[in-house]
């Protein structure tokens, strides 16, 4: 036996959901459903299989053992998820916001095998206690000289790159992506360019055309290494422009990384843009990785310019990242008076009311992303005011990202990443597609 009960709403539509309570018991499935509505509200359940004589009707056999009946015009995407991510978002709307409450949470977590989820919460014990040493350790932090950071951290700080699952310098990094053959054509350009720039930069306007004409010419693949060390990060600006130039001429994927390097730390906007041209205009698929690598930069100015080249060259295959480094968490050294014993900062990533007062400019500074990670601000005090270093961290939506997803989904659910991983993982589910009733 079943009530029905049903619900009009104020649109055309002739209804949209009806409700049908059953006295049978709901058997609970390893995995349910999370069915999402386009007027925003989620219903959690079991999409039952589409029955022909109710054509426009959806029915959910919900977790409490109600059974939904929805229009499928008005659901945006649904998705299949274990049981337990959903015990999960239950039990983490009731707990209170303590410490202790996210670390049981973070427990109940790894028991249950998600591990995103325990990160979560552990990431929410550091914004309540951030030098809690059990989150931290358990987030793999350690602390050198003051400063948490992450093994990876430690080992970029010390000029070293994850390779295959190792830490290696940058030197044999080329060592080791190369053989000896490539090595010896490469070495042959070194002395090439570095004399055709010296020619560049006498007196001689002959020589300086001369220069000029022969680094121009080259189109050897085996010449990038020799090009990108000796102008990358060369002082005069049309020198690395001429760079984006001559890379850009060379076939293959060995100018990929240099160009891919011009576009985000280059310090002219003109130079990164046209690098980032040039790699739009030709197949950038192995260029892609280091846009994603630099979408997890310390400095949120890299972040941006990532999410900024995945926009002109990234695909659906980015998503994911994307969606991750749509919030990224940036932690700054600042300077400021030492005028009270107790230093904090907001646990909901803004600059509260107790502990350091920052300064305005640092602040608006700090809001705005435009200081570079690791910079330590000297805001304009007496000399004799007694100062102290303090680490604040910020949480940043980066617009730049959100751009490149809307660009490539032609979604938009802001900066809201839950909805986002959700809508990413129906699609990826084909069967969990409800099509859209004309």
């Amino acid at each position: 036996m079943f009530t029905e009960f049903y619900f009009r709403s104020s649109s055309p539509t002739t209804f949209l959901v009806c409700l049908l309570f059953s006295f049978t018991a709901f058997q609970v499935p390893g995995n349910c459903d999370l069915i999402k509505l386009k007027a925003g509200g989620e219903i959690r359940g079991k999409l039952q299989r589409h029955d022909s004589d109710s054509e426009g009707i959806r029915i959910i056999e919900t977790l409490s053992g109600s059974r939904i009946a929805v229009a499928a015009r008005q659901i945006e995407f649904v998705t299949n998820r274990p049981l337990s991510v959903e015990e999960y978002e239950t039990r983490s709307r009731q707990i209170s916001d303590t410490v202790q409450e996210h670390l049981e949470l973070a427990e109940w977590c790894s028991e249950n095998h998600l591990i995103s989820q325990r990160h979560e919460e552990l990431e929410k014990v550091l914004l309540l206690d951030p030098d809690h040493a059990k989150a931290r350790a358990a987030l793999g932090y350690t602390n050198r000289e003051g400063e948490w950071m992450t093994r990876d951290d430690v080992m970029r700080k010390n000029g070293y790159i994850k390779y295959k699952g190792r830490y290696v310098s940058t030197a044999e990094l080329e060592l080791l992506e190369k053989n000896e053959a490539d090595i010896a054509e490469e070495r042959k350009w070194f002395k090439k360019i570095k004399l055709w720039l010296t020619l560049m930069n006498s007196n001689d306007v002959q020589s300086q055309q001369d220069g000029l004409k022969n680094i121009q010419s080259i189109n050897d693949p085996f010449a990038v290494a020799a090009l990108a060390r000796l102008m990358g990060k060369h002082d005069n600006y049309l020198v690395r422009s001429l760079l984006v130039t001559t890379l850009s001429q060379i076939t293959g994927d060995k100018p990929l990384r240099p160009l891919a390097e011009l576009a985000l730390s280059d310090p002219l906007q003109a130079i990164r843009e046209s690098a980032l041209q040039a790699l739009s205009r030709r197949d950038a698929s192995q260029a892609i990785v280091y846009f994603i690598e630099a979408l997890k930069n310390r400095s949120n100015l890299i972040v941006r310019r990532a999410g900024e080249g995945l926009e002109v060259i990234g695909d659906e295959s980015v998503v994911p990242e994307l969606i991750s480094a749509l919030v990224t968490s940036h932690t700054y050294r600042v300077r400021v008076p030492d005028t009270t014993s107790t230093y904090s900062f907001g646990a909901n990533g803004t600059f509260g009311n107790t502990g350091v007062v920052l300064p305005p400019e640092i602040e608006a500074g700090l809001l705005a992303g435009r200081y570079p990670n690791g910079v330590i601000v000297l805001p304009s005090q007496q000399p004799r005011v007694r100062m102290r270093t303090v680490s604040v961290k910020h949480n940043h939506q980066n617009e730049a990202v959100l751009s490149a997803l809307q660009e490539i989904t032609q979604q938009n659910f802001g900066y809201n990443q839950r909805l986002w991983q959700l809508w990413w993982s129906s699609t990826q589910n084909k069967t969990g597609i409800v099509p859209v009733v004309q």
